[in-house]
């Protein structure tokens, strides 16, 4: 089993750092033919994070978000951890609606993607990859 981390500060760019940091790291794992759809994920869920996470942990915005990736055979899981106390939920956004598939991306590129409650607070939004 191999991991990597990264840290995503809170600026405007690092969505995009986190889908260069995944890149990069599917491409040394010799994974590279998962970096499209990865990057989707990682962008959908980091985006989230910042979102909803940091919005909603407003006390606790100086808590960091993380995004962890997990290779084991043919199979890569990445997480990311907020330190937001609400949970992700699939939503049915109307044709007009701007937003509101992300979560839809997610289930659609994953073989499975979840979330857990971290204690004291936060969750971890995760999804695997094949």
């Amino acid at each position: 089993m191999s991991s990597a981390t990264f840290v995503l500060p809170p600026q405007a760019d690092s969505v995009h750092s986190a889908r260069s940091f995944a890149t990069g790291t599917l491409t040394g794992w010799k994974l590279a033919e998962l970096s499209e759809n990865m990057e989707l994920v990682v962008s959908e869920l980091a985006t989230n994070a910042f979102r909803h996470g940091l919005r909603l942990a407003e006390t606790r915005a100086k808590e960091p978000i993380r995004l962890s990736l997990l290779r084991r055979d043919g199979l890569v899981a990445c997480a990311l951890n907020d330190p937001g106390s609400g949970f992700p939920t699939l939503r049915d956004p109307s044709p007009l609606d701007i937003g509101g598939l992300g979560l839809h991306i997610v289930e659609s590129l994953s073989l499975r993607w979840g979330w857990a409650p971290l204690a004291p607070y936060g969750k971890i939004v995760w999804a695997v990859l094949r």
